[in-house]
């Protein structure tokens, strides 16, 4: 049986499992995240109008997990071993922190460049709901 590992419970992430399980209802997925939770980041403009609170655009996953029949470990990668065969992630309760695989899709989302010179005067960037 293949073990496919995925890194990020984002639209990338949720969207790998649903075409994984299409593709093969018997492979082995785990998905490390954080939480177990998406933020619907498309309605976050409605949050500082009031329009919407905080709580009410996020996405519980335990139901979807469930049903995908998906491993979640609530955790933080911290690196790469054995070409991706091995993500390391901060919760050691998990394997001593290593799950392995036979393949990896890396869903992790991206990322604001802070450190840009002359941004800091251009934009304020909203990294999420926290």
């Amino acid at each position: 049986m293949k073990r496919i590992t995925i890194i990020g419970a984002g639209f990338a992430g949720l969207t790998a499992v649903r075409q994984l399980r299409k593709l093969d209802s018997n492979c082995e997925i785990t998905l490390i995240a954080p939480r177990a939770e998406l933020h619907y980041l498309p309605s976050l403009i409605w949050v500082p109008s009031g329009l919407r609170k905080a709580e009410d655009i996020i996405v519980p996953l335990d139901n979807f997990f469930k049903r995908m029949h998906v491993t979640f470990y609530q955790a933080k990668v911290i690196g790469l071993r054995e070409g991706g065969r091995i993500v390391e992630t901060d919760n050691k309760d998990i394997n001593n922190g290593d799950v392995h695989n036979d393949g990896l899709i890396i869903a992790s989302g991206g990322r604001f460049i802070k450190k840009l010179p002359g941004i800091e005067h251009a934009i304020t960037p909203c990294e999420g709901i926290e």
